[in-house]
C-alpha cells in the first residue's frame, strides 16, 4: 500500500511532533477525558495515522458496535480526504479495511487477559498480528494500567486506551496519566476541546500550548496546524527483514545492529565478491544479477561521475539494484554532493530509490545529519523505521557519527537493544 499523507489538521500530526509517532513497542498510551468529549473520534485518528501507512490495527469498542465504529472511520475518511491529495480515495479505503480488524465487546468486561485471547485467535484463524492496538471505553475506577503494560511489553505492542475521567469524582487526568508512557487529555473549552500533553514517554510532559480541535471531526484548527517533524510508528522487529550486501563499512555495521535488535538480515552478494558480513548470505545467480543490469554509461550519466567498466563494479551495481528493490524504505550512509547525487558507487542505490519513488534517506557524514529526499530536494529531518522491509547500505569508509547514526536510527525506531 503506497503511504498517504494525512492533512494537516489530523490531530496525530501535531501529537507527533511532540512525541514522535506515538508510542515505542511495549508502551501503552492514554487518551483521557469526560464522557462526550471526543475521545472515540480521536482513536480512529490515532488508528488511521497508522492504517494509512500500511501498518496493522486492531481496534477493540466497549461502547459502541462494530458498524457503529466502522461508521467513525468512513467519516473521519471522509474528512480526511478533503483536504489530502489521494487520487483514489475508494481504493485507499479498501487498503485500510485489509489492514484493520474491529471486534465489540459491547457491554462486557474486557481485561489484558481477554486481549490476549483476542491476538491469539486473531493470530490462528486470519494470521492478523497487529502492530497498533486501541481499545475504547475504559472506566478510570477499572483501570489496570501496570496489566495493560504487561501485555504490550509481552506482545511488543503499541498500545492505545481512552479511559473516561470525572469531573468531581475518582483521581485527576493528571494522576491516571502516570500509569501510561504516553498520555494525552482531552478537555472542552467553550467551542473547542483542547488537547493536552500529559507524558510523553514516561516522563512529565511540557508546557507547550495545547491544540484547539474542532468537536465533531476532532481535526486541529487552521491557526493551530504544526508541521510534523517525526515519522509514524515502527513495526515489530520481529517482522521486519534490513536488506544489504554484507559490504565493509556502512552495510556490516548496518548488519551488526540489526543483530544486536534481532532484525532477519539478508545479504546480497555474487560468486568472488568479498563480503564483510555473511549473515543470510544470499548469493545471486547470473540470471539473477542480470535483472538489475545497466549500461554504465548511463550510471556515469546519473551520477555526473566515471568509473573504470569493470566486471566488478558492474556486478557491485546489480546487487545494489536487488538491496533496494527489495525494500520499501532505504537508509544510505554517506555524503550528498552540491549537484544532490551521494558520493561513490552508494549514490546509485540513492539513485534507484529516486526513481522508484521509495522513501530514502541518506545520513551526510560531512554534516552530520540526515536528509530525505521530498522529490525535488534534500530535506534535513529524523528518521524512523516505518516498513518491515527496509535496506542498510551506504559508504566503505564509516565514520564515527555514521556508526551513531545507524545507531539512533534503530534505538528511535524500536527501542533499546
Amino acid at each position: 500500500m503506497q503511504a498517504i499523507e494525512l492533512t494537516d489538521r489530523s490531530p496525530m500530526q501535531g501529537v507527533v511532533a511532540t512525541i514522535r509517532g506515538g508510542l515505542e513497542p511495549g508502551q501503552i498510551g492514554g487518551v483521557l477525558a469526560r464522557a462526550g468529549v471526543g475521545k472515540s473520534t480521536f482513536l480512529v485518528h490515532v488508528a488511521l495515522n497508522s492504517l494509512v501507512r500500511g501498518i496493522d490495527v486492531l481496534h477493540v469498542s466497549l461502547t459502541d458496535t462494530q458498524a457503529h465504529v466502522r461508521s467513525y472511520y468512513d467519516e473521519i475518511f471522509a474528512e480526511i480526504t478533503r483536504s489530502s491529495h489521494i487520487s483514489d480515495p475508494a481504493a485507499a479505503r479498501l487498503a485500510i479495511e485489509r489492514h484493520r480488524v474491529v471486534h465489540s465487546c459491547l457491554g462486557k468486561d474486557f481485561a489484558p487477559h481477554d486481549l490476549a485471547r483476542l491476538l491469539d485467535l486473531l493470530s490462528d484463524v486470519m494470521n492478523f498480528q497487529p502492530v497498533v492496538v486501541v481499545v475504547d471505553g475504559l472506566k478510570a475506577s477499572d483501570l489496570d494500567a501496570a496489566s495493560w503494560q504487561g501485555i504490550a511489553a509481552a506482545r511488543s505492542l503499541r498500545l492505545w486506551l481512552t479511559v473516561r475521567t470525572h469531573r468531581e469524582t475518582g483521581p485527576t487526568a493528571e494522576a491516571i496519566a502516570a500509569g501510561f508512557s504516553t498520555a494525552i487529555a482531552l478537555e472542552p473549552e467553550d467551542r473547542d476541546v483542547l488537547l493536552r500533553v500529559l507524558r510523553i514517554g514516561n516522563d512529565v510532559g511540557d508546557d507547550t500550548r495545547p491544540l484547539h480541535l474542532d468537536p465533531v471531526t476532532m481535526l486541529v484548527r487552521e491557526d493551530d496546524v504544526r508541521e510534523p517533524t517525526t515519522a509514524p510508528p515502527s513495526p515489530v522487529v520481529s517482522m521486519c527483514t534490513l536488506y544489504s550486501g554484507g559490504a565493509m563499512g556502512a552495510e556490516a555495521y548496518f548488519g551488526e545492529t540489526a543483530e544486536r535488535w534481532k532484525v532477519t538480515e539478508t545479504n546480497f552478494t555474487f560468486d568472488g565478491h568479498n563480503q564483510k558480513r555473511t549473515t543470510n548470505r544470499r548469493v545471486l545467480s547470473d540470471r539473477e544479477l542480470a535483472a538489475g543490469a545497466v549500461s554504465l554509461v548511463y550510471v556515469s550519466h546519473r551520477l555526473h561521475r566515471h568509473w573504470e567498466k569493470t566486471p566488478l563494479l558492474r556486478k557491485v551495481l546489480q546487487v545494489l539494484w536487488h538491496v533496494v528493490s527489495h525494500a520499501n524504505q532505504i537508509f544510505v550512509i554517506g555524503v550528498i554532493q552540491p549537484d544532490g547525487t551521494v558520493h561513490g558507487g552508494t549514490g546509485w542505490s540513492v539513485e534507484l530509490a529516486r526513481r522508484w519513488s521509495k522513501p530514502v534517506w541518506v545520513f551526510d557524514q560531512d554534516k552530520e545529519s540526515w536528509f530525505i529526499w521530498d522529490g525535488t530536494t534534500w530535506r534535513q529531518g529524523t528518521p524512523v523505521i516505518e516498513s518491515t522491509r527496509f535496506a542498510g547500505t551506504g559508504t566503505r569508509f564509516l565514520s564515527d557519527s555514521g556508526r551513531a547514526a545507524i545507531d539512533d536510527l534503530f534505538t528511535r525506531s524500536f527501542g533499546p537493544a
